[in-house]
Parts: structure tokens; sequence; C-alpha cells
């Protein structure tokens, strides 16, 4: 798999440098003399190598780290090497008579030339204009007051400066060392409002707002951009449309649509694919998976889950994609499963502690970790918990917030570096508008103790 900051290799140079030209997905197939879904590979993986996530963007990055040259870059001569006559396609005399063909070819290939430069144009424009836009947003928006961390007790628990409204149901991840709040259900009814959350300042700023408002929804990260596909829209209903965010552009853009609408389903990033898990159809739980392919961008089928469920919680540990709790239309369940990529089958593990739907999910150190839970009133969750796949074991997390009203649903959990955002949800009927953090792993500091002399002893 593509790496960030790994060299372009001879193909995808090539590709590379027919999209300088302007040429499409299909000129560029038709000029190698490859499919169009191989040039959507390189591409991605030409993205993923520079840390891009559109052409134009891919084309600067080039240019300024020396991958891309332009045109006629190479083509200077030398002061001692003087260029005869006819390498300039000038007569032998001293008259200049114009060669038709010649003239046409030497149009024809200043074409190429041409788009490049006015693409490059379009790009510095489209840098400016994003440039004065996002000062301007600068300039609006009103500096925060100070706020500091508090720990929450004698625990691994601390609180961080609130959500700006409360919210449940929205599709919550993280990107670099920010945390992304997207949709959800708010007081005012289904929203499609963006939040921003920067883990180094302890801000929140607004992102651009989704198109299409849903709650029920889910989310994962496929090469720097946040997928959410489904949901439910303000009519009620799940929805099949899938919006792809790009956090670099803070821009959003349509992919192609699930099978079926589908709301609380499980997103899944393996990091080469994104899976969906279960939800509901507006009829029926859902036992479906499905796989997107976003060189070919497509769905696909794959084996049924052993059971129904929707508002399941889950992540990728080791490869495996693991799904546990939810609902199944009756009970929230306790149960656990993992998908093997590599075989393509359902392989049960171990149950939790607890049975929870609307719990969230996040991995740490190879540890599944599983956040609230609790969405109808006859399941209390007291506690949080996490899995460790090389033990088969679930070990209860101590949840302070947990002890003081039994269930935490709809929430949204994400990680940035080594800590875990926990953040949203409602606590029956309350919409919840805390961001906690909690920081599984704890660091002491060793200081060698200074000499005692030659006599030693304690």
């Amino acid at each position: 798999m593509a790496e960030f900051g790994e060299a372009l290799s001879e193909r995808e140079l090539e590709v590379l440098r027919h999209v300088a030209q302007g040429a499409s997905n299909k000129e560029i197939a038709q000029a190698l003399s490859i499919s169009q879904n191989t040039v959507k590979v390189h591409l991605r993986n030409v993205y993923v190598k520079l840390g891009a996530s559109s052409r134009t963007e891919a084309m600067r990055l080039a240019l300024q780290q020396g991958v891309l040259e332009m045109p006629g870059q190479d083509t200077a001569v030398s002061a001692d090497a003087q260029p005869d006559d006819e390498s300039l396609g000038v007569a032998s005399d001293t008259t200049f008579r114009p060669d038709a063909s010649k003239t046409a070819e030497s149009q024809t290939a200043s074409f190429p030339y041409q788009r490049f430069l006015l693409i490059i144009g379009v790009v510095v424009v489209g840098i400016l204009i994003v440039s004065l836009i996002r000062m301007q947003a600068l300039n609006n928006t009103p500096t925060p007051e100070p706020f500091s961390t508090r720990q929450i007790g004698d625990t691994r628990w601390f609180q961080e400066r609130p959500l700006p409204e409360g919210r449940y149901g929205m599709a919550v991840t993280a990107v670099g060392l920010r945390v992304y709040e997207i949709g959800g259900q708010t007081t005012a009814g289904i929203t499609n409002a963006v939040s921003i959350y920067d883990t180094t300042t302890h801000t929140w700023q607004a992102g651009t707002a989704k198109p299409t408002p849903v709650t029920d929804a889910t989310a994962a990260v496929l090469f720097g951009e946040i997928y959410v596909p489904g949901g439910r829209t303000a009519d009620g209903q799940p929805t099949s449309v899938v919006e792809v965010y790009s956090p670099a552009n803070n821009a959003w853009r349509p992919v192609t649509a699930l099978p079926q609408p589908i709301a609380g389903g499980l997103a899944i990033s393996d990091g080469s694919f994104l899976y969906l898990f279960g939800g509901w159809d507006g009829t029926q739980y859902l036992d479906t998976a499905f796989v997107y392919d976003p060189g070919a961008d497509s769905w696909r089928p794959i084996e049924r889950m052993p059971q129904p469920r929707v508002f399941a919680a889950g992540a990728a540990v080791a490869g495996q994609l693991y799904v546990v709790g939810g609902f199944d239309g009756e009970d929230e369940l306790d149960s656990c499963h993992y998908y093997d990529v590599t075989a393509e089958v359902w392989v049960s593990c171990p149950p939790m502690l607890q049975a929870r739907a609307g719990a969230g999910a996040t991995v740490l150190l190879n540890k599944l970790y599983v956040f609230g839970g609790g969405m109808t009133p006859e399941t209390a969750v007291s506690f949080s918990e996490f899995y460790d796949p090389t033990t088969e074991t679930w070990q209860v997390v101590n949840t302070p917030m947990l002890q003081e009203v039994p269930a935490w649903a709809q929430l949204g959990v994400a990680i940035v570096e080594t800590q875990i955002y926990v953040l949203g949800g409602r606590r029956g009927e309350e919409l919840v508008a805390d961001n906690f953090v909690y920081r599984p792993l704890v660091y002491q500091t060793f200081i060698p103790a200074a000499s005692g002399g030659s006599g030693g002893g304690e």
C-alpha cells in the first residue's frame, strides 16, 4: 500500500505528466494503453505519496517538491554549445522561409504547454481565493476564552472545552490533531453542521456544512478524507447518499451511492477500502455488509454478518474488522464478531461484559475500546470496556459519567495520538455537549538516585 513520502513510480510519474497536460482519465488510459480503473489506482497512490486530495493539489505539491518539471525546463542550451541552423528549423541561407509543416507541428506541440500554464494559473488563483476566504473567516471568528483541561478526580478522565451545542447521532472521527463532528441531531432538529476541534488550541471551528443533513450517521477515514455513508434524513427515512469531506480543502464531494438506503450502520476503514456493516433500511434491521473500492468508485456486497444489528460499535484491530454490540430490534447486544478480510469470513469472539447499543469505539495499541451505550430504558450501562485480542478478554474501563447516569448513547469517539476523545451523545432524553478525554497510558519518569558513597547500603 502506498505511503506518504514514498517516491513515485515511473508509471505514476507518467500519469502525473499527463494530468499536468490537462488529460482526462480516459485520455490517460488511451495514451498509456491501460484501463481507466488502473489510472484511478495510480492517481490514488500519487495522492497518498504526495499528501494531496485533488489533481490540482497533486500538481502543486509535485512542482514544489521537484517531482514534476514544467515543459521546456530541460531544453536550455549552454553558452558554449551553439545550436546549428538545422536544429532550430531555419534555412541555411539568411532568408527566413517558414516551413508550413513545421509551423503546424510547433503550434500543436505548444498546446500542452499552454494548457499546463493555464492549469497552473487556475491553481494559483484558487489558492489565493481560498487564502482570502480563510483569512476572512479568521477575522470574523471571535477569539475564544482561555480554557484549561480539568482532570476528573483521581481518574484518567479529563474534561475539555464543550461542544458548541448538545448533539447526538453524529459522525465523529479524527484526522491529524483535529476531531471532526459531522451532522447529527440537535434541539433544533437534524443538522448538516461540521464542527472541528483543534486538540492543540482547545478550540472549536466551523467547517463547510455537509450537503445532505443526516443523523444516525457514521464516518471513517480513507486516504486522508472522511467518508460519511448513509444516515437518516429529516423525513425520518434512511438515505443511500455517500458524501466525502476533504479536511485539506474544507470541501465536500459525492461518490457512488450505497446499494440501498441505510441509517445507523457502522463504517470501518482498513486503510485501503471502506466497509459498512448493518443498520436499518426503513423497515428492518440489517445483517448486510458492503465494501467500497475508491479506485473503482463502486460498492459490492460481502458475506453477511452472523446477526442483524443497528447502532453497533467497532473498528479495525490488527487487520480484522470488529463489530460489537448494537440493537437487533428487541434487545441491546453483547455479541462480538470480526470480519477476516483475507479469508472473507466472520469469526466470533468473546461477548462484551455488558450489552450496549449506540456505543462508540476506537483502537489504541491493538486494543478495542468501547464507550457508552444504553439506548433502551431496560439497559443500564455503568462502565465502559476494552478488548485485548491477544488474550481474548474484556476488561472494565471505569467511567465516572456512567456512574452518575447509567446510559450514554449515540455519542462520538475518536483517537488523537494516545488520547481518546468521547463527546456529545444523549443520556436518557438529555442532549450532551460535554467533551471528555480518556488517557489510558500512564507515563512515569524515573530519575536515577545519586550515589550514596563507597559504603553503600539502604
